[in-house]
């Protein structure tokens, strides 16, 4: 990011009044120092929304939504962060740089521009086909025979490409659109012999947008059976990449925030088909792969994610990895199974949307279904099939964020194979040690079971008295290093303090460095856990009880590896027990218990 834009940001940020911004969007009133309202990100009746206009924050104690005037807008008009701040300067009469582009940034902004004026263009041509010619009558009485009406068809624009080798290529060239360009877009194919031919034909014609609306690629569905393959995809483009691409995005995603549930199908006649019947907080993933950057799409709109993949094994196995991959975006997942070995367009058509709603009342947990999805896959009938999906459901298991979540499942999983319930805990616990040794790493360390409610609240002020005092961050390094936080994004976040500490203004450069998630967290931080008082016998204090909590979780650690030495017979029982004696006399020497 250039010096130009940075100025050109911190311009806009000082002029930006944040109570003023959120008042267009949240009814705020002013108690105390900060201004509250209902939260715009989630439904609340009673105001849990506050912004302080001091630190230019604002902070949800219903959704723990936080950040800057800069996230507020992002979160509101769902734009990139380089958009908001140009919202804001257009807002207030602040002039937009533009810095010179270099000979390759140049050609691939026309390129770009190219591609989108192609696409734009081919859905008109494929509607036109569709709506207005004799070709597209079997396809229009297609749509219309599944509950596909014209109110549907315009919001998706829907068309049809007719069975015809040249005639986009033909209808687009009198437009200006060379064959290099169509084919760049997805649109066209190379000719054996020169030329460029349609790649689309005989095929009712789906056009897939991004998040603002803009058209980046399309998909192609057969009306029969004949034809093969049955669906056809843009590929890859400068303009088209899946895994950053949610079907219906655009549409769904006012209905989204409002209802604050997000239901992800796989194909987007799966998505079309629940608009049509009236549910309309649907996005589909087009095909079974959910990504990473999928799920931050919708992290940005809701934390409440539903799964409805078809019911057959390949849909079953792609939500149990779709689950793995949302509760690691930081999202609640269920997942919804249709029943009758139908996929959601089939079942919605039959039976009809309330049917539907109640499938997805009825959704499971996310990781119950993982559980149980395993469970199924193994021969339970005998302990070794038992022994088997017990292995298999641990990694399941480890991604919990919370200990007593882990807890309840083991007790389940437990009735559930009538296995003793210490047995399932003990194969937890190996392979918690296994995959999180307590180590510091990356300034973090993992939080044990029942981990003590006085050290998370140690660290929570203490990085909040860090945030108001930047330049105390060294006076901590040392004890960090040795303990680090339990919460890794705490560590993170002390991380980039330490690297800006001796900044001139450093609460702007922190600013800069934090992702959409650590804004929520230092927001929520600044609104909850900034103490009064002296700020180094505070942050002696917090130290203190962070390192006395740190030599317990050793001496646990210690203590149960010296047991489970000496249960299997193995001499390094007495390293282990010499160790847990030195570090509970260190603990007794230190403070006393």
């Amino acid at each position: 990011m250039s010096a130009d834009f940075n100025d050109f940001k911190e311009q806009v940020r000082n002029s930006a009044d944040i109570v003023e911004v959120v008042s267009g969007y949240v009814a705020l009133k002013k108690r105390g120092r900060n201004y509250w309202g209902c939260c715009p990100f989630h439904g609340e009746k009673t105001p849990s929304f506050s912004v302080n206009a001091e630190k230019n924050m604002f902070y949800c104690f219903g959704c723990h939504e936080g950040g800057d005037v800069f996230k507020f807008i992002m979160k509101s008009e769902n734009c990139s962060f380089s958009e908001a701040v140009k919202l804001l300067a257009t807002r207030y009469g602040i002039h937009i740089p533009e810095r010179e582009k270099t000979a390759e940034e140049i050609r691939r902004d026309r390129q770009r521009r190219e591609l989108s004026e192609a696409n734009e263009l081919a859905v008109r041509f494929y509607q036109s086909c569709l709506l207005r010619t004799n070709y597209g009558k079997a396809a229009l009485a297609y749509l219309e025979g599944r509950g596909i009406n014209r109110q549907i068809i315009e919001q998706f624009s829907i068309g049809y490409a007719i069975d015809n080798f040249t005639a986009l290529t033909t209808s687009l060239g009198k437009r200006g659109c060379s064959e290099e360009v169509l084919i760049k877009a997805g649109l066209a194919l190379p000719g054996r012999k020169g030329g460029a031919y349609d790649k689309f034909r005989g095929r009712i014609m789906i056009p897939i947008k991004d998040a603002r609306g803009r058209v980046v690629g399309f998909g192609g569905r057969v009306i029969g059976s004949d034809m093969q393959p049955k669906y056809m995809n843009t590929g890859e483009t400068e303009l088209f990449n899946k895994r950053f691409l949610l079907f219906g995005l655009d549409i769904a995603v006012k209905n989204i925030k409002a209802l604050q549930q997000a239901v992800v199908v796989e194909g987007y006649m799966d998505a079309i088909s629940l608009h049509a019947a009236g549910i309309t907080n649907v996005v589909a993933s087009m095909g079974t792969a959910f990504a990473a950057e999928q799920a931050k799409l919708l992290k940005r709109l809701t934390d409440n994610i539903v799964f409805c993949y078809d019911s057959d094994d390949a849909g079953r196995r792609a939500s149990v990895r779709a689950v793995s991959i949302a509760r690691e975006a930081g999202l609640q997942v269920q997942v919804a199974g249709v029943p009758n070995g139908k996929d959601p367009d089939e079942f919605v058509r039959q039976y009809g949307k309330d049917a539907f709603l109640e499938v997805l009342k009825q959704a499971p947990d996310g990781i119950d279904f993982q559980i149980e999805e395993t469970i199924r896959q193994n021969n339970v009938t005998n302990l070794a099939g038992k022994v088997e999906a017990v292995s298999n459901i641990l990694p399941f298991l480890l991604e919990c964020k919370s200990e007593i979540e882990v807890a309840g499942h083991i007790r389940k999983l437990a009735q559930r194979l009538t296995i003793d319930e210490g047995l399932i805990t003990e194969e937890y616990r190996k392979a918690y040690r296994m995959k999180k040794p307590s180590a510091a790493v990356n300034m973090t360390r993992v939080a044990a079971p029942n981990m003590m409610t006085a050290e998370n609240q140690a660290e929570a002020v203490l990085l909040a008295v860090l945030l108001e005092h930047p330049d105390m961050t060294a006076d901590c390094q040392n004890t960090i290093e040795k303990v680090g936080f339990v919460r890794k994004d705490y560590g993170e976040i002390f991380q980039l303090l330490l690297s800006v500490q001796y900044e001139e203004k450093p609460a702007e450069k922190l600013t800069a460095l934090l992702t959409d998630e650590q804004m929520s967290v230092v927001a929520g931080l600044l609104s909850r856990h900034v103490p009064d008082g002296d700020c180094s016998k505070i942050i002696e204090d917090c130290l203190r009880q962070m390192q006395k909590a740190f030599l317990e979780q050793q001496y646990e650690k210690h203590r149960l590896l010296a047991d489970e030495f000496e249960r299997s017979g193995d001499k390094r029982f007495i390293d282990e027990l010499i160790e847990s004696q030195r570090i509970q006399h260190e603990i007794k020497k230190l403070y006393g218990s």
